[in-house]
């Protein structure tokens, strides 16, 4: 597979940049930009573990590439909105010629052609206006940053969880397979039985129902796993065979034992959400001052160079060089009340950036707060859930031995063998759902970076 064009950005240096900078800051001189042209990539090459893939898919995913391109396309505000405060240098000219035809034959037709060329130069003294273009321009910027971040977290999440998506389903499958095994030695014991007269049709038929049950759960499952594979080879852009499998029970301790304020506190520094909202409410204030800067008086500086030439019969009185330089004053008087009404409307786009932020701000700490509680809830499902599994293999255990003893029916033994393995997958689910709660809680708090991705990969074998 060929992928050209490619861009790759250093993520960890926007986000230091983002963090840290404040004003007007060197951006593509900070950032690490390369552009890989005409990469191959080897089919016969695929990854199996969680990195791998995640480094494939920044390199592959079309989605992602997309979003590079806007992102370093929008930067160039900043440069264009600099250049305009820059001397603007052009280059004039013209040529005309003017023909004259008296109505007395006996006056001789006169005309001249006059070539004129020159440069032109008109320099910004004092212009408000672009000065506060400028400032949001860079406010844009630093917004540009944290959706690119933004961005960046959420290939993140959908590799990360769409990997443990496939994983769950082939875990789900060893437990069905599992659970097919033992109900089919135990339906092939139950027509031995029957065979020989010493068991009842109706429990045959019973433990017969339950295998065709199980083996439907199977051929959902296998779908459930084309279906998750096709999902992470679309983010990847990389073919799915075999993953490594997960250690089962995963670490418990992935996140250190702190309380929740300590959580709510990296929510309100890293959560890229609020970082928006906010800058967006100071490019929302810089556009009030940017209307504001209407009403004061533009000072340009304005020269021009030219030099002209005249056919004519005296032309060498008005051939030669022509020099002029000067400062124009516009100072806007009275603008039919548009100005005012836009520095109302701009105050009133102000405001409403103002009550998105205070919104945002309280559904991140809502988020983190049940980002937090949900992963110490699965923490404790699983530990439960461990609990149910043994149990409910004693009581599966106690029922066969009770069937063979002929104190304990067949629907009581399968009952107790499908509580077994249902409990099973319960367990399986937890520990899957704990580290999804994982993933949320640091998307939350703003730290969902390649080290997530690392700390995931490290649970796999």
């Amino acid at each position: 597979m060929v992928v050209e064009n490619v861009v790759i950005i250093d993520m960890e240096c926007i986000s230091w940049w983002n963090r840290k900078a404040t004003g007007a800051r060197w951006r593509l001189g900070a950032m690490a930009v390369s552009l890989i042209g005409s990469m191959s990539l080897s089919p016969a090459a695929m990854a199996k573990d969680l990195w791998e893939l995640y480094s494939a898919a920044q390199r592959t995913n079309g989605n992602w590439a997309g979003q590079q391109y806007d992102y370093l396309a929008t930067q160039k505000n900043v440069q264009l909105a600099f250049g305009d405060m820059l001397p603007q240098v052009g280059l004039q000219g013209s040529v005309k010629h003017n023909q004259f035809y008296p109505k007395d034959d006996n006056i001789p037709d006169t005309g001249n052609t006059a070539s004129q060329i020159g440069i032109g130069l008109r320099q910004a003294l004092f212009r408000a206006d672009k000065w506060a273009n400028y400032e949001k321009a860079v406010l844009a910027s630093q917004a540009n940053d944290i959706q690119l971040l933004q961005q960046h977290q959420q290939l993140i999440e959908q590799i990360s969880k769409a990997y443990l998506n496939v994983l769950r389903a082939e875990a789900m499958t060893d437990s069905l397979n599992a659970e097919f095994t033992a109900l089919k030695a135990q339906n092939d014991m139950m027509q031995a039985r029957l065979a020989q007269g010493v068991a009842a049709r109706v429990d045959t038929e019973e433990s017969r129902a339950r295998l065709e049950s199980v083996s439907a759960s199977i051929a959902n499952n296998d779908v459930a796993i084309v279906n998750a594979k096709q999902q992470l080879s679309l983010l990847t852009a990389q073919p799915i065979n075999q993953l490594d499998s997960i250690k089962l029970p995963p670490d418990l301790n992935l996140v250190a034992s702190q309380s929740i304020d300590n959580w709510m506190q990296q929510s309100q520094n890293n959560n890229l959400d609020i970082q928006l909202a906010q800058t967006q409410v100071a490019i929302a204030n810089k556009q009030v001052d940017y209307l504001k800067a209407n009403t004061y008086p533009r000072v340009d500086l304005v020269g021009n160079v030219g030099w002209q030439d005249y056919t004519h019969n005296n032309q060498s009185a008005i051939d030669g060089t022509n020099y002029s330089f000067g400062v124009e004053v516009d100072f806007p008087f009275y603008t039919g009340g548009r100005t005012r009404t836009g520095v109302e409307q701009g105050n009133l786009q102000a405001q409403a950036a103002k009550s998105r932020l205070a919104y945002v701000y309280q559904a991140a700490m809502t988020q983190t707060s049940q980002a937090y509680l949900n992963l110490i809830a699965q923490r404790a499902t699983i530990k439960a859930q461990q609990t149910a599994v043994e149990a409910n293999r004693r009581v599966a255990q106690a029922s066969k031995t009770g069937y063979d003893l002929g104190v304990r029916s067949m629907v009581d033994t399968l009952l107790a063998e499908r509580q077994y393995h249902a409990a099973k997958r319960d367990l399986i689910n937890a520990y899957f759902d704990y580290l999804n709660a994982y993933i949320d809680l640091q998307k939350a708090a703003g730290n969902l970076t390649d080290e997530t991705v690392k700390v995931l990969d490290n649970q796999l074998m």
